[in-house]
């Protein structure tokens, strides 16, 4: 007996034959996939507990998320004077660390990532990577972290982001928190996995990252860290070298680690960390915010780099649309419409996505024995739905509103566009409530 059988939509498997099966289903028992194939024949075969008919609809793997800071959404549209900001440490000096990550309280992280995970469930993003960005919460902010995507149903890797910016006690306490939490949670089955993270190579000390390297390695966990976004003339005006190099001498290229942005490097740097098998999250909305630049991941793609993509909680929290903002800049910047081809597009939110954040054996595609993580998407387009035009719509037509059902886990957590895990107009109003709160603290409003 199945516990759901999802049948009749275009099933997008997005395994290594990238299958595209008209009329067909996925069937569901627990929280994996036992079977994938044609409606008919999974019909006949299987007695399942609750369908869902698809029909006229498609259905995919759900979308990872691989770089996020949920907490940071109470930062949206604080007002600011942005004119005050003639660069990206402009930015970040004089805004986003004293007047949204200092002011950030374990409350308004458990809210916020409610909020957060719940906005990504209904758009179609069931995994996601997640530095939190507190200093003033610590000990204990992960636990606040781990409770709100518990209930809501999403599935995170979530990591605290250790930075000795505010003093070496501060970044002790960062550490700490990283490796209670991986001992703690990476023991327990289930959809929450620890992570250790690192702001940057510019605000840690040499011992720091040293010792996170470490730690991360004696506990088979993941790190994340910052790389290359920031001009690499404060990196060498620190260290004397780029980050890269800086991150080579300290044990950091290695394949368990995640480089976030990557905007500056050069093709000897990309070389390097590509022989290192390191990984990388793409975030190309939050680039461009900050004034950045445009990362070379069509190079990093051509050198064979796991490349998923990140939203950095700026803007809708929609993958779909940051997907096809990443799809449309690398073709205007090179000025080649050419690169980054729709399988290699959508590979980053979902099979390349899975294996940059380690997790390729459990999600990112529709096979048998995999985590049921999967939506349901409904074009409402003018054009036929077929396995020759679902590419061109995934990438190009539709959004987050498309979505119609969400399964994590073999759990149905959205259906009909609705969460059903938790009361979102509460978690609103209790957003909007911390937002102003933390824009009272941040001095923003009076």
């Amino acid at each position: 007996m199945l516990d759901l059988l999802i049948k009749g939509g275009l099933v997008a498997t997005f395994d290594s034959q990238w299958r595209t099966i008209p009329d067909g289903a996925v069937a569901i028992r627990g929280s994996s996939i036992v079977d994938i194939g044609p409606a008919g024949d999974l019909a006949s075969r299987y007695q399942a507990k609750r369908v869902l008919d698809a029909t006229g609809k498609f259905i995919m793997p759900g979308l990872v998320c691989a770089h996020a800071h949920m907490p940071t959404v109470l930062g949206h549209n604080m007002p600011v004077d942005f004119s005050q900001f003639h660069d990206f440490m402009d930015l970040l000096t004089k805004w986003w660390w004293p007047q949204i990550e200092d002011q950030t309280t374990n409350e308004d992280i458990y809210w916020a990532t409610l909020y957060s995970s719940i906005k990504m469930l209904k758009a179609g993003t069931t995994t996601v990577a997640d530095m939190v960005e507190a200093p003033y919460a610590l000990p204990g902010c992960l636990d606040w972290s781990a409770r709100a995507v518990d209930e809501s149903g999403i599935r995170a890797l979530i990591a605290y982001e250790v930075t000795d910016r505010i003093d070496e006690e501060n970044g002790h306490l960062g550490v700490q928190e990283n490796l209670r939490f991986v001992k703690e949670w990476n023991q327990k089955p289930g959809r929450v996995r620890g992570a250790f993270a690192l702001h940057t190579v510019d605000t840690c000390s040499e011992a720091r990252l040293r010792e996170v390297r470490k730690l991360a390695s004696d506990h088979g966990a993941h790190i994340f860290i910052h790389v290359a976004e920031i001009p690499p003339p404060i990196t060498e005006a620190r260290w004397g070298k780029r980050a890269p190099y800086v991150m080579r001498d300290v044990g950091l290229l290695a394949p368990d680690v995640l480089a976030v942005h990557c905007i500056h490097l050069t093709p000897e740097e990309i070389d390097l960390m590509a022989a290192a098998n390191v990984k990388v999250a793409h975030t190309p909305m939050s680039n461009m915010l900050g004034g950045n630049g445009v990362a070379p991941i069509p190079d990093m793609l051509d050198k064979g780099m796991s490349v998923g993509l990140g939203h950095d909680c700026f803007f809708t929290l929609d993958t779909f649309d940051y997907l096809r903002t990443m799809y449309l800049v690398h073709k205007v910047h090179r000025q080649n419409p050419g690169v980054l081809p729709p399988p290699q597009a959508l590979a980053m939110v979902s099979t390349m996505g899975a294996r940059a954040l380690g997790m390729d054996r459990d999600i990112g595609s529709l096979e048998t024995g995999k985590k049921a993580d999967v939506i349901i998407v409904d074009p409402r387009g003018p054009a036929p739905l077929t396995p020759q035009t679902f590419m061109g719509y995934a990438i190009m037509d539709v959004n987050g509103a498309d979505v119609q059902t969400v399964v994590v886990d073999g759990r149905v957590v959205v259906e009909g566009r609705r969460v059903l895990t938790v009361d979102e107009g509460e978690v609103l109003r209790q957003c909007v409530s911390r937002a102003e709160a933390l824009w009272r603290r941040a001095g923003a409003i009076s």
